[in-house]
């Protein structure tokens, strides 16, 4: 018998233990594993994995949002105990001793089949089936004849500022996007339109020092966003509106006014222009 804190532990019990561990330690995230359903809860579902030799069981744990892409009240309508499941591997969790799963990712073998063909970084065509707020749903090439995996949200659809995805691509739209991710359990393919585009900003990279002309898109406290050309915007800070201060940069611009500027920062990586502005020739100033 082996002592502990609270109370004695059989040496059968420790090696079952040791077992679990050594098989939960052969498990890799992505991997289809089988079991058989032993709990049904309301956030989420409990099964024993098949193939465990040792003593006691190797608990799965799925979420509910892991369980079905279809829509449910509670996850009884999808499962009953007894019910023998695939499921992918999400997680390995030692403190608990028991795997996180999404049987989800493995109840369409067909889309699961595309989906692990696919690969971050590779454009892919497709075509728009609908236009939203919140971004573009995009059927892809490939895909089963019932699914639509694609989705791009609205700042991967252009490098210019745009007010509604619908300015930027229509329902029935042909184009390529680079695919920027792939969820299995969701059963969803993000892609960017943007990626595929020409950075507007590179050709300012050698630009500080310029003075160029543009048009005021955004007035806020803080300053004002001037656009210079398509897609490429920079930020006129309120203490570069001239010598005299001012409470606010409405004093002395408005949006839609063209006003003249000089780049004096480009930052590629945080893809920001900073500008002084002069306002001698143009704006309210003048007036």
């Amino acid at each position: 018998m082996l002592a502990n804190g609270h109370g004695v532990t059989s040496l059968t019990e420790s090696q079952s233990s040791e077992a679990l561990k050594n098989f939960l330690n052969n498990l890799r995230a992505g991997e289809v594993r089988a079991g058989r359903v032993i709990s049904v809860e309301d956030r989420q579902t409990l099964m024993e994995l098949e193939g465990f030799p040792g003593r006691g069981k190797a608990l799965v744990r799925i979420p509910r949002g892991d369980l079905t892409r279809t829509a449910i009240g509670h996850p009884s309508e999808a499962v009953s105990i007894g019910q023998q499941l695939t499921f992918e591997v999400i997680a390995v969790d030692w403190q608990r001793e028991c795997v996180w799963a999404s049987t989800a990712a493995c109840e369409d073998p067909a889309l699961r089949a595309f989906l692990l063909g696919l690969r971050r970084g590779a454009p892919h065509a497709g075509q728009v089936q609908s236009v939203h707020d919140f971004g573009v749903f995009v059927n892809l090439d490939g895909e089963p004849a019932d699914q639509c995996t694609g989705f791009i949200r609205g700042p991967e659809l252009s490098w210019r500022r745009i007010d509604h995805p619908a300015d930027a691509v229509t329902a029935g739209q042909r184009g390529v996007g680079e695919i920027i991710d792939v969820d299995n359990r969701r059963g969803q393919v993000q892609l960017s339109l943007e990626a595929l585009q020409e950075d507007p900003l590179v050709p300012f990279a050698d630009q500080t020092g310029m003075v160029t002309t543009g048009q005021a898109i955004k007035v806020i406290p803080s300053g004002a966003f001037v656009c210079i050309a398509d897609g490429v915007e920079g930020l006129v800070r309120i203490t570069q509106f001239g010598d005299e201060p001012i409470e606010h940069p409405d004093q002395v611009v408005s949006e839609g006014d063209e006003i003249t500027v000089r780049i004096v920062e480009i930052d590629l990586v945080r893809r920001r222009t900073l500008s002084a502005t002069d306002l001698s020739q143009n704006g309210k100033r003048s007036s």
